[in-house]
């Protein structure tokens, strides 16, 4: 710019000196060159609504129909907690034959006791328990006390076997603990085993007087126990979840500040899978749809209380579907969470049965969530940012000056748009365009399959006054934003789809008119 006004002043002075007037003297030269500056340039599209950290909910469909995808499984619903097996204690007596012992060369078995014990569990009646964790502890003690008496006691369980089939069988003397780990419990009558019990009496170089009424006492705890599986009946009874919130910030994220919307054909089922062989029912506390200010009961068919699908063998699943039948008012009402509160009941009404469970087993219940955007909307913001430099010009060179503007609206929806001007402290200075000259760029034309016929064009100039000029100076950021909503009313507006390939492009230039003197 400074050599073309040289050129234009040297043409000036060269024409001066063809003048033959010894009185006139050049004093001072002006110009009124044209200068196009680049303002702004680049596209959005419909993907740009969401945040980074929710894009990987937005799919594609092969026709490029953008859809919203959320496939979560909720809290599952543990109900083994339901059953546990307590400590189990126990005392039994064993009679020493009376008499003088002589030394004995070898172990020899004597007295024995076979007795029940009944584990103290209720309401369940189990027949079958796989031991993942426990231990038996004993303490055996002789009265009266003989210290020159050597014995033990052989310790059986014929109701514990191991994956060889062998029972539990043990030699306990004095105090200590054995594991049971790896052992299966199985009997014919619930929540009962046989404690087998053998005096041994042992090796011995001293004879021994043992009085009328010797008595050992063998105490016996079987504790810590849990389980791998169980089967038998578990009983009536119901598991309740606390309150749990499933996060849906994708959707009410992008349909905030003031949006309205309107979606055609969306999915949202539940799906209950149950790894439990045995009859269950789920009753939904609480399900509804939240976002502030509000909340939206689903509704749903099965109804409360729903009877769900169940296993006929252990290690397998079944599942019970749950239709949402408020699934438009839901998605439509754009929420930001989901709060949901379950229980589950097993054997409901039932007094017996056989029922199987794994330590792994599980109800879990799975939401969907399909939102094909396609449909009405209001007040969908789209926004793409540039920088600004005009370090190569000054205010007071500019005559006037006028926005060049060229965008091109591939997406369905009419746009209204705004520029703003920001400044080095990322604050809002202000807006260019007057509420009169906010441009209206007309949405696409597509066919009825949703294929694009032809972008919406705007592609006119707006005069700045010099008050938009200078804050333009002030500047370092320009914003465009774009209000967008779909055509006609909002009882009467056009569904529409759209596409992941469809952007709204801007190319906005500064068309300025300078003013140049120099004075000699």
């Amino acid at each position: 710019m400074t050599k073309s006004l040289t050129s234009v002043l040297s043409l000036l002075l060269l024409a001066g000196c063809s003048l033959n007037n010894a009185d006139y003297n050049l004093k001072r030269a002006s110009a009124s060159p044209t200068l196009a500056i680049p303002l702004l340039q680049g596209s959005v599209g419909l993907r740009d609504l969401f945040r980074n950290a929710d894009s990987t909910y937005v799919k594609v469909y092969p026709d490029g129909l953008l859809y919203l995808a959320y496939d979560q499984m909720l809290v599952s619903q543990d109900i083994r907690n339901l059953v546990n097996i307590p400590d189990v204690s126990t005392s039994r007596f064993l009679s020493v034959p009376t008499g003088n012992y002589p030394p004995v060369p070898a172990d020899y078995n004597s007295t024995t006791s076979t007795s029940f014990v009944t584990m103290p569990i209720s309401p369940e009646q189990l027949t079958e328990i796989g031991f993942k964790s426990g231990s038996l502890s004993y303490d055996m003690s002789l009265g009266p006390q003989n210290p020159n008496f050597l014995y033990a006691i052989n310790v059986t369980i014929p109701e514990f076997t191991n994956a060889s089939g062998q029972f539990f069988s043990f030699q306990a003397s004095g105090t200590g603990s054995t594991s049971i780990v790896g052992y299966t419990y199985n009997s014919p009558v619930a929540n009962r085993f046989t404690l087998l019990l053998t005096l041994v009496v042992k090796k011995n170089p001293n004879a021994v007087s043992i009085p009328f009424g010797t008595q050992v006492k063998f105490d016996l705890t079987l504790g810590g126990m849990n389980f791998s599986f169980i089967k038998g009946f578990f009983g009536d009874q119901t598991a309740t979840t606390p309150i749990q919130t499933i996060n849906l910030s994708a959707l009410g994220n992008t349909l905030i500040n003031g949006t309205q919307v309107t979606f055609q054909q969306p999915i949202l089922s539940l799906i209950a899978i149950d790894d439990y062989v045995v009859p269950l029912q789920v009753n939904f506390i609480t399900l509804e749809a939240q976002k502030a200010g509000g909340s939206l009961p689903f509704t749903f068919t099965p109804a409360n209380p729903i009877a769900v699908n169940y296993p006929v063998s252990l290690g397998t699943s079944a599942t019970t579907t749950v239709n949402v039948t408020n699934v438009a008012q839901v998605i439509s009402f754009a929420p930001t969470q989901m709060v949901y509160q379950v229980s589950g009941r097993i054997n409901p009404g039932l007094s017996a049965g056989i029922n199987y469970m794994a330590d792994t087993s599980k109800l879990r219940v799975k939401m969907h969530v399909e939102i094909p955007l396609y449909g009405s909307a209001s007040n969908i913001i789209l926004r793409d940012t540039a920088s600004l430099n005009l370090t190569n010009l000054t205010e007071t060179q500019v005559q006037s000056a006028s926005l060049q503007t060229n965008i091109i609206n591939e997406i369905p929806l009419n746009a209204s748009v705004q520029l703003y001007l920001i400044d080095k402290n990322n604050m809002v200075i202000d807006s260019l365009l007057s509420s009169n000259e906010n441009p209206i760029v007309k949405g696409s034309t597509v066919n009825s399959s949703g294929a694009l016929q032809a972008a919406g064009i705007y592609n006119q100039p707006i005069t700045l006054d010099s008050n938009k000029v200078s804050k333009l100076f002030q500047a370092t950021k320009m914003i465009i934003v774009a209000r967008m909503s779909t055509s006609g009313s909002s009882s009467t507006s056009t569904n529409v789809k759209f596409l992941s390939q469809y952007t709204l492009t801007a190319k906005i230039g500064l068309l300025v008119k300078l003013k140049l003197t120099t004075t000699f």
